[in-house]
């Protein structure tokens, strides 16, 4: 396997400075708007970004700047990405989802929709790291499928802090990484993240409770027998001695329903076999009960923007790894 590739382009100092920062955002955040204040100084910071498989991590050293949305980024779209933000040093406030949030020092904030006059604006500079995944990811990983289109995880959640660390850990060490290491990483990643995000949007009532471990155990025999059998709620009741109310209210109090946890699961096994097997497309087709090689590819392409062909010939683990910087 060969270890990542590292190239890095600097734009020159010039009047297209604001046009540099515009397109940075808009590739790695979403469509904006940007502008740079004449008294930002120029030369001094920098963006750079790195590919995880399918993520995108960025390293960011930002001047004063301000960013406005020019179209809605749907969270419900099936092929709609979700941005983290960790914040290492300043402060940036944010208006997403109806939301209005702060990002500071050791903060994150979890950013999956917005509307055309929302955005960002950094009053003295700001130090972050984002990533940018596709959210069928999260919500295969476990994140349930309901998080508002914005979310602010102080510093002293537990799970900040380990998402934080790993994040510098992997830009740290991505460039030596083979193929095979950077996805094990892409899996760590996408685990955590879901994780963290599940955790804030339990409610105080219901954490600890016993529908925890019970949601736990309906996910991991769903993900056992998926490729087995069609699964229909009346055998996943039969299963753990519930009734089949019970397995709706498990996945409902997290605005969830077992079908789109299937749903998810499935699709996550044929990205699965894609990026580490040699399998046919229809053999993965069959092995995850899709109907045909072309109703797989139609689903696919909904949650992952590519053919199953594609996504493989891009992100399979014998893939050529890539990274890139750009200094702004």
């Amino acid at each position: 396997m060969a270890t990542a590739v590292i190239a890095e382009t600097s734009f020159p100092e010039s009047g297209e400075h604001e046009t540099h920062w515009e397109s940075a955002v808009s590739e790695l955040l979403g469509p904006m708007v940007v502008h740079v204040p004449t008294t930002s100084r120029r030369g001094q910071h920098v963006v750079r970004s790195r590919e995880i498989g399918d993520l995108v991590l960025a390293d960011w050293d930002c001047p004063p700047l301000e960013g406005t949305l020019t179209s809605i980024v749907d969270n419900r779209a099936d092929c709609a990405s979700v941005v983290i933000l960790a914040a290492t040093d300043g402060e940036e406030r944010i208006t997403f989802g109806g939301r209005e949030l702060t990002l500071q020092k050791g903060a994150l904030v979890v950013a999956s929709g917005g509307r055309p006059g929302e955005g960002f604006f950094v009053p003295r500079g700001i130090r972050k790291r984002t990533l940018r995944l596709p959210r069928t990811a999260l919500e295969a990983a476990g994140s349930g499928s309901s998080f508002p289109e914005s979310i602010a995880l102080g510093h002293d959640r537990p799970f900040v802090g380990l998402v934080h660390s790993f994040l510098g850990e992997v830009w740290a060490k991505l460039p030596g990484m083979n193929a095979m290491e950077t996805e094990a990483a892409r899996t760590a990643l996408v685990t955590l993240l879901a994780a963290a995000i599940r955790a804030a949007g339990q409610s105080s009532a219901a954490s600890g409770s016993s529908h925890l471990v019970l949601r736990a155990q309906l996910e991991q025999w769903i993900a056992h027998n998926l490729h087995r059998r069609a699964i229909r709620i009346e055998d996943l009741a039969t299963a753990h001695h519930i009734s089949t109310r019970t397995v709706h209210r498990t996945f409902a109090l997290t605005g969830d329903t077992m079908t789109g946890v299937i749903r998810a699961q499935r699709i996550a096994g044929v990205r699965n076999d894609l990026v580490h097997t040699d399998m046919t497309i229809a053999a993965i087709a069959h092995r995850w009960r899709y109907y045909d090689p072309s109703h797989l590819g139609r689903e696919f392409r909904r949650h992952y923007g590519l053919s199953p062909s594609a996504y493989r010939e891009t992100y399979a683990a014998n893939a050529r790894d890539s990274s890139r910087a750009v200094g702004l």
